[in-house]
């Protein structure tokens, strides 16, 4: 079983803050994790449940323009996920 973890999520994050996947490729790679962890297919890192979740719930819509996250709101993101 897949394991999400923190240093996952936060890899992303830097992979579309560097350019190297779109908004849509980060949506699309948060929606199947979180859809995969609702499934029974993965789980979220231990002590980490609660947070990875809602920032996999927040990079889903990140392709949408009303929801997408400026480079100032996704580097908190990360900050976030290697502080907790």
């Amino acid at each position: 079983m897949t394991i999400i973890t923190r240093e996952m999520l936060a890899e992303q994050i830097e992979a579309r803050l560097s350019g190297a996947i779109t908004d849509e490729t980060l949506a699309a790679w948060a929606f199947d994790r979180f859809y995969a962890v609702e499934l029974g297919l993965a789980q979220i890192e231990t002590g980490a449940e609660e947070r990875i979740a809602d920032i996999l719930d927040t990079l889903m819509f990140a392709d949408h323009a009303a929801f997408r996250l400026e480079e100032g709101a996704l580097r908190s993101l990360v900050a976030q996920l290697r502080t907790l």
